[in-house]
């Protein structure tokens, strides 16, 4: 009686995919209902492994009765989706008024962002902070960007021209500092997944488009002013980027069917790509914008690998659209 229970409960909650204080009240009362149900069975005449099978079985299998809890305990209200919507607004407005050229406003956006995760951290990380959260990793993926740059152009200056374009200690410090920033990232994304890993691809869903628009306005020359002129013109178009981020992300919280939002993610993360690449003339060729969008799609799903031996028969179900056996139950037999 009791193994079927705690095995039924078990297999429950590695696909709740809550916080740990709601996932944890929800098996509560669930074993409760249980045993208040078996005991019901038995005092009309059934054995205990019957009466335990029978309770069981009344609740269907783990995948449905997750799904269902789920969707009720994940949707966000209207005022947590404002919040959640908040810094994509912000972003479209940066955009849409040039300020992305201001040191201020970009600093002060950064110390917004990192301020509103650490609040939202300390306060258990209520679901609207996950966009929050993925804005504060900007700094630190952008200089690691800028650290692999130095050292891969120290490398390609090494093999065409057999000298060092900086100095040594500039290249150590280099390594040094992209080794601990990506600990740093994986570590914290690490803890921002494991509980729910389409929450922590929500939070990075902007790092691909604003990789790509990194990339684009490194390799024009930001010091040349014709070339910023030519970076201004797409400013529009990065707004709009930014508010369909907005949209889609409005949508994620109010719908709560979790296979729902993932293709929602799945959808919008290429369609975003694509839009970059139309809306820059000339962009990097159809083969270039294809392997970005393979690789948005990587950083995407990157999430679900920090939680792998957990995730995986649900990646599966994602991928080839059935259940995969993994020798979990269905229910308790």
């Amino acid at each position: 009686m009791a193994s079927q229970l705690r095995g039924y409960l078990k297999t429950l909650e590695k696909r709740l995919h809550l916080d740990p204080g709601e996932r944890d009240e929800i098996l509560v009362e669930l074993e409760t209902h249980i045993e208040d149900r078996t005991q019901d069975l038995i005092d009309e005449g059934k054995s205990s492994d019957e009466a335990v099978q029978d309770a069981l079985s009344g609740l269907g299998s783990y995948r449905a009765l997750a799904g269902q809890f789920y969707e009720v305990h994940s949707r966000g209200s209207w005022h947590h989706t404002a919040l959640a919507v908040l810094p994509h607004i912000l972003l479209a407005f940066t955009y849409a008024f040039h300020l992305w050229k201001n040191p201020v406003w970009v600093g002060a956006m950064l110390t917004i962002a990192i301020g509103t995760s650490v609040v939202g951290w300390r306060k258990g990380r209520p679901r609207w902070t996950y966009p929050w959260l993925g804005y504060s990793l900007v700094a630190p993926i952008v200089s690691w960007g800028l650290a692999m740059s130095a050292v891969g152009y120290g490398a390609w200056v090494v093999l065409t021209q057999g000298t060092l374009p900086l100095s040594i200690p500039i290249y150590i410090a280099s390594f040094v500092y992209i080794g601990f920033s990506l600990w740093i990232v994986i570590r914290f994304v690490s803890r921002v997944a494991r509980p729910d890993w389409v929450m922590a691809s929500l939070a990075v869903l902007p790092m691909p488009f604003l990789a790509y628009w990194f990339f684009f306005f490194y390799n024009w020359g930001f010091a040349e002013s014709e070339n910023v002129r030519q970076l201004r013109e797409v400013d529009s178009s990065a707004a709009i980027v930014f508010i369909i981020i907005a949209v889609a992300t409005a949508v994620f919280y109010r719908i709560g069917k979790r296979l729902i939002r993932v293709a929602l993610l799945l959808i919008t993360t290429p369609s975003l790509i694509i839009l970059a690449w139309m809306s820059v003339q000339g962009g990097r060729g159809y083969m270039g914008v294809f392997v970005f969008v393979v690789m948005s799609m990587a950083v995407l799903l990157s999430p679900a690998l920090f939680d792998l031996k957990d995730n995986r028969e649900e990646l599966a179900e994602y991928v080839f659209g059935a259940d995969q056996k993994s020798g979990l139950p269905e229910s308790a037999e």
